[in-house]
């Protein structure tokens, strides 16, 4: 009699988390809105909508934050997300080095802190990612109650549903999940994204993919990794790995890539690619400006050093990135094929380069592309830059909490 007496209640209890739910995802995304527009969005009444925001205000997930316009008679009252109910700390971890960022729940940066931690597969980067977040959290005198989670981007076959990244297994104990290791350390919930589909989450909710349906980005960095998006959501694959566009063979007789494969996209159009090439320029007698930016140390030369003589002119630096560029264009081409996009985002630290870069990748998917497939296409230079993995894997991390939250 008991469960049958409990079970109205608790279908009204599930839908109204549901609603709480949906409520603080729509305006996390979407900003300020009315008890009126939140019952026609949810298909609630009035007093039901009302009594929800009574609960989220009371529990402190949502604020007054004034009146909108009205047609006729009184302004409606605006209700908004509370920035300061939670922080969160975001990680944004790469082969280069480290961020530790801390956003408000309005996604405001409150802080950050480049450390000089480089991704290597080894337990001696956990223990320095361990050291150099508790001293930044010491620091800012930000003490854990006050996080709500911690979201985690990086390079490889990251399986978020598992917590695991397949290319860096060293990193933790065998067995041992790398988020399980994350959350045993800092006894917080830890959400692992890969980095490309991070970017892409940023893209989609606050760059040039607002309100598009089908999705590529490009993210070129110490690797090739490709985003994509299929009727307006992240598409993953069976394990999460989709979209690992640098490692398709376009060099069967190339060079060994790092995955073990030989004639990867990445072997020539990665970050680390570029600098290789550019070395071997210059070691073969090339005029570039390049050495005297580097005073002759060549061992210091990074992608932002050719980016730099670039728009300086520097013809050999032009062309290697017009190489680059054209190499990505042939591999987007492909992907343009598969998926039938509505736009294409360029994002990475080439992207620094701007129409150096993407010029060269739409010449290269015009040539290479069936007609049909670049009408209703454009490409464009992320707005967002490297703050669209950050804002990505805020996002991510905030829709899982959320999820948790009110489960």
């Amino acid at each position: 009699m008991d469960l049958v007496a409990e079970e109205p209640s608790s279908v009204i209890d599930i839908r109204k988390n549901r609603i709480r739910s949906s409520l603080l995802l729509h305006l996390y995304q979407s900003g300020d809105t009315s008890i009126n527009k939140m019952a026609k969005l949810f298909h609630a009444s009035i007093p039901s909508a009302t009594g929800i925001v009574n609960d989220l205000m009371r529990d402190g997930w949502i604020t007054e934050t004034g009146t909108g316009p009205a047609r006729a008679g009184r302004p409606p009252v605006l209700y908004g997300l509370n920035a300061k109910k939670y922080l969160t700390l975001i990680m944004d971890i790469n082969r280069h080095d480290t961020q530790l960022c801390i956003f408000d729940l309005h996604n405001q940066l409150i802080l950050k802190r480049k450390v000089d931690i480089r991704l290597d597969d080894s337990a001696n980067f956990l223990e320095e990612l361990f050291t150099s977040t508790d001293d930044f959290l010491k620091s800012n005198n930000i003490s854990r109650s006050k996080l709500w989670g911690i979201g985690v981007s990086m390079p490889g076959l990251i399986n978020s549903s598992q917590g695991i990244n397949l290319t860096y297994l060293n990193l933790t104990p065998p067995g041992v999940p790398l988020v399980t290791y994350l959350k045993q350390h800092f006894d917080l919930p830890v959400c692992l994204f890969n980095d490309t589909k991070a970017t892409t989450i940023g893209e989609h909710r606050f760059g040039y993919a607002v309100d598009k349906s089908q999705v590529l980005t490009i993210n070129i960095d110490w690797g090739v990794g490709l985003g994509i998006i299929i009727n307006g959501e992240v598409f993953n694959g069976a394990s999460g790995f989709a979209g690992e566009l640098g490692h398709i063979q376009v060099k069967p007789d190339g060079m060994l890539c790092h995955c073990g494969k030989v004639g990867c996209l990445d072997t020539i159009t990665s970050a680390i690619a570029l600098i290789r090439q550019a070395k071997e320029g210059i070691n073969s007698g090339r005029a570039t400006i390049l050495k005297q930016i580097v005073n002759n140390d060549l061992d210091q030369l990074e992608t932002s050093h050719i980016i730099e003589a670039v728009h300086a002119g520097d013809e050999f630096s032009i062309d290697l990135l017009s190489t680059v560029g054209t190499e990505l264009g042939k591999g987007l081409a492909t992907a343009v094929h598969l998926f039938n996009p509505e736009v294409i985002i360029v994002g990475g630290l080439l992207a620094e380069a701007g129409p150096f870069i993407s010029n060269p990748i739409e010449q290269a998917i015009n040539k290479y592309c069936l007609s049909d497939f670049k009408n209703p296409l454009s490409i464009h230079i992320s707005k967002l830059g490297a703050k669209a993995r950050l804002l990505g894997t805020q996002a991510y991390l905030f829709d899982n909490l959320i999820a948790k939250e009110f489960s």
